[in-house]
């Protein structure tokens, strides 16, 4: 995302004062298209559906330094998603069921020394371990986990980097932990990029390699809380000046309470096209599986374990609500994306 520099360099001339100042905005406005074929909309209906949306943003990013050293800032996004907002609630749009919705997110101070950099705030858990579709433009369904790490919203994070190793940590008012080491090397032409995640009951792991314009990844993460869950990720893209072009595949594994387990696969492509600076067009397929409870009755749970959510979907709140009894439904798209 590119960013305008709105104030720069404010000078004050006494000593232990601020040296230098600057606020910067960055922002992106991006229209999309859907459409699903053979969508679970509940009550054992599904339907073929075009949806459009709009999604944009705005980066406020704010720092200090002072003469000794000490950097110091803010961060925060203002989010606004606008789908069918005036048939909310309808059963006949996928695209989030139709809302329109606009909040504040992503809000942090931090302080950077010597010693390390601080962030206080919604900063985003502790973590290196990052998901690895390899999908430039990521059709609506994908599950896309990186890690299970529990954490509230709000809390204090600390990275630092030692012999080339980066190291973070964080720690929430509820007392969930995560840590997170990365290492990235050139070996023979090839950049490595290595991530750990690690919190209670949680442990995720990710690997990439790079050559060129030719990227490739796969991840893994595992949580036990009430029951197993397993998730795995794998993916290649190309880049050729303005076009990008990346396929993959996530499979996630649910183990019931009581028995049975649940497995959803999804594959998808996509592509994007940078055609001027700032303006990007995007386009991307996926096949998805169903989550519902007939696959998860089918190797051995039942209906009355506590794991059929609504709607009739195995584990309700993981990824979508897609698909019927056949198994599978495809989900294609395309966007417009201006960014500055």
């Amino acid at each position: 995302m590119k960013k305008v520099l709105l104030a720069s360099t404010a000078v004050v001339a006494f000593a232990g004062a601020a040296a230098a100042q600057d606020l910067t905005i960055g922002g992106f406005a991006e229209f999309e298209a859907y459409y699903g074929a053979n969508y679970d909309v509940g009550a054992g209906r599904s339907i073929d559906d075009l949806d459009f949306a709009v999604d944009a943003g705005l980066n406020f990013d704010y720092s200090n330094s002072t003469k000794s050293g000490l950097e110091y800032g803010m961060h925060f996004e203002l989010d606004m998603f606008s789908s069918d907002a005036a048939a909310a609630g309808a059963t006949d749009d996928f695209k989030d069921g139709g809302q329109s919705d606009v909040a504040f997110n992503d809000g942090y101070v931090f302080i950077n020394s010597a010693l390390g950099n601080v962030s206080m705030g919604d900063a985003g858990k502790a973590g290196a371990a990052s998901n690895q579709l390899h999908v430039p433009f990521l059709a609506p369904g994908a599950i896309e986990g990186d890690n299970y790490a529990a954490s509230e919203l709000e809390l204090v994070k600390y990275s630092n980097s030692f012999l080339g190793v980066d190291f973070s940590a964080s720690v929430d008012d509820d007392s969930n932990w995560a840590l997170g080491i990365g290492y990235g090397a050139d070996v023979g032409g090839v950049t490595i990029d290595l991530g750990l995640s690690a919190a209670e009951e949680a442990l995720a792991g990710s690997v990439s390699a790079t050559v060129g314009g030719l990227a490739f990844g796969v991840n893994y993460a595992h949580e036990e809380v009430e029951a197993t869950t397993e998730y795995v990720a794998a993916g290649v893209s190309y880049s050729m000046g303005a076009l990008s072009i990346g396929t993959g595949v996530e499979t996630e594994i649910r183990h019931g309470v009581v028995n049975g387990q649940e497995m959803e696969t999804n594959y998808f492509a996509g592509a994007t096209y940078e055609l001027a600076d700032g303006l990007v067009l995007g386009v991307g397929a996926g096949n998805l599986d169903s989550d519902s409870c007939s696959n998860w009755t089918a190797t051995g749970g039942t209906a009355t374990d506590g794991t059929c959510g609504t709607n009739g979907n195995a584990l309700s709140g993981r990824g979508q609500s897609l698909g019927d009894d056949e198994g599978r439904t495809w989900v294609a798209g395309a966007s417009v994306k201006v960014s500055f």
